[in-house]
């Protein structure tokens, strides 16, 4: 499997998928969409555009934050 190329985008719209950002591995959802990947500078490259969400009931990713891309 190649690795995920993530962008964070400004604007929910813009995004493909939102993510939520949980404490314990238990709570992890979806995450392999995007895990192993990495973040990209720019919009063009990437494959995933996301949207941090505030509140885990937005969310469409649940991830830890050492598993997000970097």
């Amino acid at each position: 499997m190649s690795k995920a190329k993530v962008f964070i985008v400004s604007y929910e719209s813009q995004a493909k998928h939102k993510v939520f950002f949980c404490d314990y591995e238990s709570q992890q959802k979806n995450h392999q969409i995007i895990c192993p990947g990495e973040l990209v500078n720019f919009e063009s490259q990437a494959d995933i555009k996301v949207f941090i969400v505030k509140f885990e009931s937005q969310a469409t990713i649940k991830i830890m934050r050492k598993n997000f891309p970097n």
